[in-house]
């Protein structure tokens, strides 16, 4: 019985199976013996085996599963990937091939009526168009300060005072002098006038001493008549009148008058030293030599001012603000389009809002470029740098917000031609004889073309004024037909033919 019992065992028949089976579910099978039974444990150990076993090939189904979908996944990417960029090439091939077509199409603009304007534009500083610098002639201490910066000033109106008593010194003892003087006139012409009293006094004496004797002399011979002793007392009396040196006289008068001719001079000496020491003194006190705006106010009172100060600095500035200047560099290319006269508007940094009209009142004639020391500055040289030009533009009627030394751009208008014919400067081509042409549109529909002949009036390097067989509206070619004007560039002239889709007559007589 044990053999059979061991046979069973090692090879189970169904019914073992479908014991270990019962015992997996939990359900007792009727061969199967109770727990002392030995049979019963080897069904549970072969049921947790076979349990296993069924697990692991259940793993083994779900990662072969999961394997396969990761495939099948990738596969598909794979795809839409190669998908993709093959859109995208094909796309980026045909978005090529577009501009290549659109780059070769001609491009065509229309012709323009309007005003034409040509202009130079330059940046410069603004600058007042007077200034001056109120600087005192005299040393001394600053006294009063009568302005500020700001203050508006007439000519002659005071702005500061010195103080120097060493003029005030001066002009008291020139005073002086001058009384001096005075008297030595007085003194003089007492001299001049005692003189020609002594002259006169002196005729007077000799002409009583002479009528005296004259009547002692007829006295004389009326007693002659009447006795001979009366002859010689009568002879005494005709000759004993005094005589008189009126050249001594005329020679005091001249001395005297030389006397007074002198003192008269060192009056004239004592005046003018007094006049120059009050002149000195006067310019102590500071005036505004023309009327304008108090820009600049650099000294205080009590400080040195004068040559022994040394000052570096305007004490005050002062400037006609009623009209202003813009100094401009314009280079050479520009300059010869620059004349006197000429209008302009400019523009402001500091406000952007304001735009005011200015003229052209100057035009330098030698270059504003630093040349070398053989003079080439002075005929345009620049050391190799840009040769520029200073142009000066007067504003008639500058803005109250404007000062001094702000940064200004002017724009000046150097021509202007009204009802213009315009076209773009890429439409007007050289026929390599001197003369331009331009390509204008005949058909819309088929773009035939036709050559006609222009003449150029201006041009400012986007715009040209052109003159010929145009009409404003014309629809000219603008681009893309390079070469076009000569052998034609690849385009058939005047037989029909066409390439890039327009046929090219020449036209150019109308």
């Amino acid at each position: 019985m044990p053999a059979a019992a061991a046979a069973s065992a090692a090879a189970p028949g169904p019914q073992a199976a479908s014991g270990a089976t019962a015992a997996l579910a939990g359900t007792p099978h009727p061969d199967v013996a109770g727990p002392a039974d030995p049979l019963r444990t080897a069904d549970l150990v072969d049921a947790e085996a076979l349990a296993d076993m069924q697990a692991f090939n259940d793993l083994k189904a779900r990662r072969k599963k999961q394997k396969r979908k990761k495939i099948i996944i990738g596969a598909v990417s794979a795809v839409a990937v190669l998908a993709v960029a093959g859109g995208a090439f094909a796309w980026c091939t045909a978005d090529q091939a577009a501009k290549a077509l659109q780059d070769r199409a001609p491009q065509t603009a229309f012709v323009e009526q309007g005003t034409f304007t040509e202009t130079v534009s330059a940046s410069g500083n603004l600058q007042p168009v007077a200034s001056v610098s109120a600087t005192p002639e005299a040393d001394g201490i600053v006294g009063e300060v009568l302005v500020s910066e700001g203050d508006a000033v007439a000519e002659g109106q005071t702005l500061f005072t010195l103080v120097n008593d060493e003029l005030d010194k001066a002009v008291k003892q020139a005073a002086q002098g001058i009384e001096e003087a005075r008297n030595g006139v007085a003194q003089a012409q007492n001299a001049v006038n005692d003189a020609y009293h002594a002259k006169s006094a002196g005729q007077q004496a000799a002409a009583e001493a002479q009528a005296q004797a004259q009547a002692a002399a007829a006295a004389a011979s009326e007693a002659a008549t009447a006795g001979g002793s009366a002859d010689a007392t009568a002879g005494q009396a005709a000759g004993s009148p005094a005589s008189f040196d009126e050249a001594s006289a005329d020679s005091a008068i001249r001395s005297a008058e030389l006397g007074l001719s002198n003192a008269n001079l060192a009056l004239r000496n004592a005046q003018s030293a007094y006049d120059e020491a009050v002149a000195r003194a006067a310019k102590r006190t500071v005036t505004a030599s023309i009327a304008g705006s108090v820009v600049a106010v650099n000294i205080e009172p009590g400080k040195a001012l004068g040559a022994a100060a040394g000052a570096a600095t305007s004490p005050v500035q002062i400037a006609d603000l009623s009209q202003m200047t813009v100094s401009i560099n314009v280079n050479e290319i520009d300059i010869l389009k620059i004349t006197a006269d000429q209008t302009a508007e400019v523009t402001f940094t500091a406000a952007p809002d304001l735009t005011l009209p200015a003229t052209v009142v100057s035009i330098a004639t030698t270059s504003a470029g630093s040349g070398d020391a053989s003079g080439g500055a002075l005929y345009g040289g620049s050391m190799g740098g840009a040769v520029t030009y200073a142009v000066k533009l007067l504003i008639a009627e500058p803005d109250p917000r404007l000062k001094p030394g702000m940064t200004a751009k002017a724009t000046i208008t150097t021509t202007t031609i009204d009802n213009a014919l315009m076209v773009p400067i890429s439409a007007v081509q050289s026929d390599g004889a001197g003369g331009s042409f331009v390509m204008v549109v005949t058909d819309p529909e088929t773009q035939d073309v036709a050559q006609r002949k222009v003449e150029v009036v201006a041009s400012d390097g986007l715009t040209s004024v052109v003159k010929g067989a145009l009409k404003p509206g014309d629809q000219v070619v603008a681009g893309g037909m390079e070469g076009l004007g000569g052998a034609g560039g690849g385009y058939a002239v005047a037989d029909g033919s066409s390439g890039m889709g327009m046929a090219v007559s020449d036209v150019s007589a109308g």
